[in-house]
Formats: C-alpha cells, sequence, structure tokens
C-alpha cells in the first residue's frame, strides 16, 4: 500500500519533510535548496530567519552613519512570508468534516440546483440521491443549491480553489443548457398536442 501524505490522506505521498520526518503530497511539499520541507516547517524557518535580518540591518546602518542616533528596530513588513505561507496554504478538499471551506468558494451552486442527482454523482455528493425520494425531491434541489459548495468541496479532492471554481462554472453552464433543452420540449409537445387534438390544424380566431 503507497504511503500517503500526513495533511491529504488519500493522496500519495511525493517525499518526506527534511525537519520533521513527515510525509507529503506534490501539493503540500515545498522544496528548498533541493531539499523538501512542509509548510509548518517552512512557517517556522520564515519565522527564525525574520528577527535575524532584522538585527543585521540594523547593526549595518549604526556603523555606516556614527554621528546619527541610533534608530528603533524597523518591524519587519511580513511580505515575503505571506507570499510563502500563500503558496504553501494546505489544500484541504476531499477530508469530508475535517475540510476547512475557503470564503472564495461559499455561496449558491446553480449546477447542484438545476442538474441535482446528476452533479451529485459527479462531485461524489451521495446525498443528492435523495432527489429520487418522493417528497423529498421538491426541496433536494434548493438543498443542493445552498449546500453544494460545502459538501463538493468535503466529498472531493481539488487541485486548487480556481480548480473547483472552474469546475462548478462548467456544471452551471450544463444545468442552463438542459433547462433550456427541456424549456424548448415541452414548448413543443404542447404545440404537437394542441395540434393533434384539433383534428390536424389549428385554428386562430
Amino acid at each position: 500500500m503507497a504511503a500517503t501524505c500526513a495533511y491529504h490522506k488519500k493522496v500519495d505521498a511525493a517525499g518526506a519533510c527534511v525537519n520533521c520526518g513527515k510525509l507529503v503530497c506534490d501539493e503540500c511539499k515545498v522544496t528548498l535548496k533541493g531539499k523538501i520541507y512542509c509548510n509548518p516547517c517552512v512557517e517556522e524557518l520564515f519565522a527564525e530567519r525574520a528577527p535575524v535580518a532584522v538585527s543585521s540591518s540594523t547593526s549595518t546602518a549604526a556603523a555606516a552613519v556614527e554621528s546619527t542616533p541610533a534608530k528603533k528596530p524597523v518591524k519587519p513588513t511580513g511580505r515575503g512570508k505571506s507570499k510563502a505561507a500563500a503558496a504553501t496554504t494546505a489544500n484541504t478538499s476531499g477530508q469530508g468534516k475535517d475540510a476547512v471551506i475557503p470564503e472564495e468558494i461559499r455561496g449558491w451552486n446553480w449546477g447542484a440546483f438545476l442538474m441535482n442527482w446528476i452533479w451529485g454523482i459527479g462531485n461524489k455528493v451521495w446525498i443528492a440521491l435523495l432527489c429520487f425520494i418522493p417528497f423529498v425531491n421538491w426541496v433536494m434541489p434548493f438543498v443542493l443549491g445552498a449546500k453544494g459548495n460545502k459538501w463538493a468541496w468535503q466529498s472531493k479532492t481539488w487541485n486548487s480553489i480556481e480548480h473547483f471554481k472552474k469546475t462548478q462554472r462548467t456544471w452551471k453552464r450544463w444545468g442552463v443548457a438542459l433547462l433550456c433543452v427541456s424549456l424548448v420540449i415541452g414548448a413543443l409537445a404542447a404545440a404537437i398536442s394542441a395540434l393533434y387534438s384539433s383534428g390536424g390544424y389549428i385554428e386562430f380566431k
């Protein structure tokens, strides 16, 4: 059995952190000078190096200008660290109730509302199959529309938030297309039924 990532239990590991020894996948690993680190260890390294860099720059400035009064140490802006943290943010999709739902994907899911049980199978949201149960099927599309993004993120592993959003937009387009086709077929069926009941012709008054 293949070893799995310590942070993504369903994803195969791509290596081990040289600092703590935890197994990490391609999504979680960070390579620095040819060595593999995990996200928490990278953040600790940045946190340790930031005060050293500030202290070194302050000492150099004091030695260059002796007549200038010493300035208070400048607090690090943290821009470099924030970029590194953003690049190494753990993707928790596919981890069920342990998955952290990103703010970017919260909201109504039109694909789940329009395609309901078909969308549920495609996104591994099996609760959508309740659409086949009488007295429940009429309310499930609304439940799926409201909870669809959360359930899909928890049930299936996604490459990134953008990958998730792009896939859900595709489901929305298919749902709208299916709705339009259904309306056209319904209109044609009504016209044919009216033509048949009038004996083969429609009289306009």
